[in-house]
């Protein structure tokens, strides 16, 4: 799979999804990418597209990553012709679009990564205008790529099907576990974080947006449906349809809402929480589960898509559908984790094999070959 490119190549990544306060899901990906490349040693230069107001702007890069500023949103009308011209001018060789967003006319080679084909297998959950770009911008940009990178193996298979992508052009890249995500020891620390996010002295934590797929809402159903007497906290905006829902079954002061987790928090919250929970019913990947694990957590997540290919045998899993037979399960796993985590040691041993330094590496030899 690896090539070789015979010279230095011009690399330009979009990173405009990258805002203040916003270090998850493709944010996080694209980050974690050009920071490993940052670190190699290389004759590429990467140019990093950002806005400006862009975090990344204050950040001291190595030679091979260039920051250029623009104006131009993303996911935008105007990114289509602004985007375009910027690559022009800097004479690059490959963009690569870590997103679905990508330019309709793009004057070099060009890269995908399709995380998910949420949007196109949920149109339900999505505005007219999100279903047209996806049908008509990604299906183009997807088929003039050079090559198109996912993943997991589950959104490769969901690519190839549902975008008449063919396989070899198709290209698996795991995303990775930051060697930050441990479990945390220090006391003190721990305690700071607690009072910081106003946290009972054990809790069930679930780290997901309430959009539809991600099944917040089934989890709540199963959790005021349940004996459980454990807070459950989640992260988002306070859902008044949530809090009636908890009114209704008596546990209303049982369910924490926090507004946004600092990254550097998160291992914390993890090592904290009796058990973390993630019932999502589509992901392409799906990393909390994994960092939860990383850092000693017992975790439940639904069998569904991508998460049992993610989290191999680390987890229990649950239908993401019968909030029931999910409150039955919840309730069976906190009575076992009174004897202890049984995931415990290998889970954090498997997490190991998810490298952010790999997948780059991996990357970087894609990007080469399709410059042969």
């Amino acid at each position: 799979m690896v090539g070789h490119s015979k010279r230095a190549l011009r690399i330009a990544i979009d990173g405009r999804m990258i805002r203040p306060r916003s270090m998850h899901g493709i944010a996080r990906y694209v980050f974690e990418l050009v920071n490993c490349f940052a670190q190699m040693t290389t004759e590429h230069r990467f140019f990093l597209l950002v806005l400006e107001n862009s975090p990344l702007l204050k950040k001291k890069w190595p030679a091979p990553i260039i920051p250029v500023a623009t104006g131009a949103q993303w996911i935008s009308f105007r990114e289509q012709w602004t985007i375009p011209r910027i690559l022009h001018r800097l004479k690059i060789d490959l963009f690569h679009s870590p997103s679905f967003v990508a330019p309709f006319f793009c004057p070099c080679k060009m890269v995908m990564t399709i995380h998910d084909l949420n949007h196109i297998m949920l149109p339900q959950y999505y505005t007219p205008m999100h279903q047209f770009y996806y049908n008509t911008v990604v299906r183009y940009s997807t088929k003039r790529s050079a090559c198109v990178l996912t993943v997991s193996s589950f959104s490769k298979s969901e690519i190839i099907k549902n975008l008449g992508v063919p396989s070899e052009k198709v290209f698996v890249t795991y995303n990775g576990v930051s060697e930050t995500y441990k479990a945390v020891e220090d006391l003190d620390f721990l305690q700071y974080v607690r009072d910081l996010y106003e946290l009972p002295d054990e809790f069930i934590f679930c780290l997901s947006n309430n959009k539809p797929h991600k099944n917040v809402h089934q989890l709540v159903d199963a959790y005021v449906y349940s004996n459980l007497t454990l807070p459950l906290v989640l992260v988002g905006s306070v859902d008044n349809s949530l809090i009636a829902l908890a009114e209704k079954h008596g546990k209303k002061h049982q369910i924490y809402f926090i507004r946004f987790i600092e990254e550097e928090h998160l291992p914390a919250l993890y090592s904290l929480c009796r058990l973390f929970v993630y019932p999502s019913s589509y992901e392409g990947f799906g990393l909390p589960p994994l960092e939860a694990l990383s850092c000693a957590a017992p975790v439940v997540v639904a069998r569904s898509s991508s998460l049992p290919e993610v989290v191999g045998e680390n987890a229990i899993f649950v239908d993401p559908s019968d909030f029931q037979r999910m409150a039955s399960i919840l309730e069976e796993f906190i009575l076992t984790l009174k004897q202890g985590n049984p995931f415990r040691d290998k889970g954090i041993q498997y997490t190991k094999k998810f490298s952010w330094l790999d997948m780059a590496t991996k990357t970087l030899a894609i990007y080469e070959r399709c410059m042969e």
